[in-house]
């Protein structure tokens, strides 16, 4: 009768530990803390019809300061504008940049135009997800 209490006793502790282990909720953040205050670099976008890499990361960034704004890089421009975050929610007001011209095969456009439509995000692996509405895509960031 003690064995069995005692394999009973073990069988529990193992069931608890693989529930206590990591999933995939468990790394996955939602809250705005996570993003604020820490310069990220777009990697790549993803849609249902194209995956556009970003050749030079370290040209499309983001930096969503505390106080509700955001300073970017679009490529060979700079400019920033305002967002609004809560728990897995974010947009962005419209943005600004200064008007440099860019060479022709950037993608300052296309950065900014995504950044513009973004409705949530999540961060996993410490990689930033920023969401586009309706399923239409999902844009990548890292930080440097």
């Amino acid at each position: 009768m003690h064995r069995i209490l005692w394999v009973l006793f073990l069988g529990i502790v193992l069931i608890g530990c693989a529930a206590g282990s990591s999933s995939d909720q468990n790394l996955r953040s939602k809250a705005p803390e996570a993003v604020i205050d820490k310069t990220w670099q777009w990697e790549a976008t993803v849609t249902p019809v194209e995956k556009i890499t970003v050749p030079a990361p370290e040209r499309y960034t983001i930096l969503l300061k505390s106080d509700g704004t955001v300073q970017a890089r679009f490529d060979c421009n700079r400019g920033g504008g305002g967002y609004k975050i809560s728990p897995a929610r974010l947009s962005f007001t419209p943005l600004i940049s200064t008007r440099m011209a860019c060479p022709p095969d950037s993608l300052d456009s296309v950065f900014m135009r995504d950044l513009q439509r973004v409705v949530s995000f999540f961060v996993e692996a410490g990689i930033l997800y920023l969401e586009l509405p309706y399923d239409s895509g999902t844009m990548k960031f890292s930080e440097p």
